[in-house]
């Protein structure tokens, strides 16, 4: 169920933008003269601001798209420092269901000029709204959630690496590029002018 594992110490008070990436991290989290604890990120819609102070020592563990979390924090308890055997814990406290796994995939496919939710679905063999309903259920966004979360990703890397806007508008199914720039506002907080550099996550 591990994405990837990465660590980070805040060696300055700083502020950080945190971008919709479609995955949840575990965090370890050590603040200067607290106890260290463990948390759970949320699925996010929107980004978001996080104030980080100096001597902060991050360790997260980022989860695939679609996992679901059960008990998971509780389980870090006892843990040992070097947070060896961690992973044995992670994939005995997730799961991904093999339906949600297989329409991730085929809507990060869709995200391409005419690309629907439906057409997904097909690519896959089974109905729109078995689709619909396990993405719901599993994941608590919709399908179509998903998908504009993996076209606005697409996009953002394809004018980071200097494609033009129109172009990349039409590559990844917006209607024209004033809709691309909404999506951009909704879910990046700015403009294709200003794409960001997306970490590893779904799309």
């Amino acid at each position: 169920m591990l994405l990837e594992a990465w660590e980070s110490e805040i060696t300055a008070p700083t502020q950080a933008t945190i971008l919709p990436d479609g995955c949840q991290d575990l965090l370890f989290i050590a603040l200067p003269g607290q106890a260290p604890r463990w948390e759970i990120t949320t699925l996010d819609d929107a980004p978001y601001r996080i104030d980080m102070a100096r001597g902060t020592y991050f360790k997260g563990f980022r989860l695939r798209a679609g996992v679901r979390i059960n008990g998971l924090r509780a389980a870090m308890q006892g843990l040992p420092p070097d947070h060896s055997g961690i992973e044995d814990r992670l994939n005995a406290f997730t799961t991904l269901d093999p339906l949600v796994e297989d329409a991730l995939s085929a809507l990060a496919e869709q995200t391409v000029a005419g690309g629907k939710v439906a057409n997904a679905a097909a690519a896959m063999g089974v109905h729109q709204r078995q689709v619909q309903r396990a993405m719901a259920q599993q994941t608590g966004r919709s399908a179509a959630q998903w998908l504009a979360l993996a076209r606005v990703r697409k996009a953002a890397r394809a004018v980071a690496m200097g494609e033009e806007l129109a172009e990349v508008a039409y590559d990844t199914g917006y209607a024209d590029q004033p809709h691309m720039n909404r999506a951009f506002r909704q879910w990046l907080g700015t403009t294709p002018k200003n794409a960001p550099v997306l970490s590893l996550g779904y799309g």
